[in-house]
């Protein structure tokens, strides 16, 4: 049913019919690392990474299609002063990822693409990993008995897996305690606890190697510095990385001050974007992040952006990664979006 529902998207010309109606809306596509998988490098993450010649085929593909713009540019045709571009498309990606430097803005710079990184600024400063890329890094390189895990009151067995399950296994335990506890704080204290049981049952963790690995260390504030006095917007995604929503609003408050200050201080640049961690915002949280200073704001929420929407709730579509050009034009297109699609796709 899927195949056929595409081919008769392809014969309508879809895509080209939706870019006609969205040509004065913004889209802004979000993107994590971006790293080629290498046999020497000892291990790949299982939450799955862009390489750097799909981001280029992709890129071309878009390029036929898009003009690329920047945030700042993005902003000022949504608050109104600026004459919206025909199919603007903007470029971000989240976390600081030291790869994002080295191996994604050389592609960005052949598509002549801006692009908005936006900083944790709290993992520059430490050198350390996220809690995702350490669970990560530290179930690859468990023993097979140890990851039988226990969290929360329920078990994840991941012993005995093939690559694909593991990645789904990993993905369940993620979601699972990251859905069961609000609180940022305790969250993070059930990760530490599972990584760290992992990492004894290892003889290893991600920090042994993380001065070098190319999947998952941040980039440095020398790195930040240089690619902003090239054009690259740097923008916060709060100090520590904490669900907005997760905190209570004094330290929601104090972690947008902090991360913008430091920002501005380090890059010589005033810190105008923010990004929420995890896509977690509501509107106090929203509120806060406009009395902070910042001129926008981005979510994980799905869609397109139009003149006249609340710049600190603005729309992303993840990066597509396939590659068929027709698939990925209409990943971003807004056609899930529409109302008899959402119907039509939810009972396949």
């Amino acid at each position: 049913m899927r195949r056929l529902l595409g081919f008769l998207l392809r014969i309508a010309c879809v895509t080209h019919i939706l870019r006609f109606l969205n040509r004065r809306k913004i889209t802004i596509l979000m993107m994590h690392g971006v790293a080629a998988d290498r046999e020497d490098d000892g291990w790949q993450p299982l939450w799955p990474r862009l390489t750097p010649e799909r981001l280029d085929l992709v890129l071309g593909q878009l390029a036929q299609r898009y003009r690329f713009i920047s945030l700042d540019e993005a902003v000022d045709v949504m608050a109104g002063r600026k004459a919206p571009p025909r199919n603007g498309l903007v470029l971000t990606f989240d976390d600081g990822y030291r790869n994002n430097v080295t191996e994604a803005l050389p592609v960005l710079q052949k598509h002549a693409a801006p692009a908005a990184f936006f900083i944790a600024t709290g993992f520059v400063e430490t050198g350390e990993s996220y809690w995702i890329d350490r669970l990560d890094y530290a179930l690859q390189q468990a023993p097979e008995d140890a990851r039988l895990i226990e969290a929360l009151g329920r078990t994840y067995d991941l012993r005995n897996l093939d690559r694909e399950a593991l990645a789904e296994g990993y993905r369940r335990l993620r979601l699972g305690v990251k859905n069961s506890v609000p609180d940022d704080a305790k969250m993070l204290a059930e990760f530490d606890r599972i990584s760290s049981e992992l990492e004894k049952a290892a003889g290893t963790s991600i920090r042994d190697v993380i001065d070098v690995d190319r999947y998952v260390a941040v980039a440095t504030w020398e790195q930040l510095a240089s690619v902003a006095a090239d054009g690259v917007k740097i923008g916060s995604h709060t100090v520590n990385h904490c669900r907005l929503t997760g905190i209570d609003h004094g330290e929601v408050a104090k972690q947008l001050a902090e991360s913008k200050q430091t920002l501005e201080q380090k890059i010589g640049k005033t810190c105008r974007h923010f990004c929420y961690p995890n896509g977690d915002h509501d509107p106090a949280v929203a509120a806060l992040v406009d009395a902070a200073g910042y001129v926008s704001a981005v979510t994980t929420d799905n869609g397109l952006n139009r003149v006249g929407d609340n710049l600190m709730t603005l729309r992303r579509y993840p990066m597509p990664s396939g590659t068929d050009a027709f698939s990925n034009l209409l990943a971003v297109s807004g056609f899930a979006e529409l109302p008899i699609i959402r119907s039509v796709l939810s009972r396949l």
